[in-house]
């Protein structure tokens, strides 16, 4: 919306956003899949890549003090994963991503990344949810419900847990693996460079 006054032109603020995308590596720990959907092609041991996007500036939708809920309804947000000559990935046509942060409920801290609505296999085969949990028993890996403005630092979590799960509910299939690596992909690691560098230009200045 623009607004005029006596010849001047008013544009409303962008609202502010700060992209990120965390690049992932994994490895297949279990495959269960008794009907084929995913033709032998995804075996124990194989490394699984790809990444999530999510905006760190997103408001909290949750009211708890010890819980912060995240909700993403449209591209770019979502997850993308690649192995064994599949992708699996959040529905950008539906986008229904969310990221869940527990701290210190009680006496948990936990991650949780999640997409509800993907895109199916290339063999048509449905996907049912994508998600990667970090749990924390001792309660020492977070010290807020705030967004990370970087990749989790996984030595932090006791439990890492990324799922797969599709098929039909009668017949269904599950891929279960661990994280590996979790890194800022290189575009968000320069934004946070000069992020960094454009705040420090402005406390010089002050003095």
């Amino acid at each position: 919306m623009v607004v005029c006054f006596s010849g001047l032109i008013f544009r409303p603020a962008p609202a502010r956003s700060e992209l990120m995308t965390i690049e992932i590596e994994a490895v297949v720990d279990l495959v269960g899949d008794p009907h084929g959907y995913l033709e032998g092609k995804i075996r124990v041991g194989e490394i699984i890549t790809g990444s999530y996007t999510y905006d760190s500036l997103t408001p909290d939708s949750n009211p708890w003090p010890t819980l912060g809920r995240y909700e993403y309804h449209a591209p770019p947000y979502g997850i993308f994963l690649s192995v064994g000559g599949f992708e699996f990935e959040t529905n950008p046509g539906n986008v229904d991503f969310f990221i869940s942060i527990e701290n210190d409920h009680p006496p948990d801290d936990n991650y949780l990344v999640r997409s509800h609505n993907n895109l199916p296999l290339s063999n048509g085969t449905l996907i049912g949810g994508i998600s990667w949990l970090l749990n924390d028993p001792t309660g020492n890996a977070l010290s807020s419900t705030d967004l990370l403005t970087t990749a989790p630092v996984l030595d932090d979590w006791g439990f890492n847990r990324l799922t797969v799960n599709g098929g039909t509910p009668a017949i269904p299939f599950g891929i279960l693996s661990h994280v590996t690596s979790a890194i800022p992909e290189p575009g968000t690691i320069m934004l946070l460079g000069l992020g960094g560098l454009m705040l420090r230009r402005r406390t010089l200045k002050k003095r």
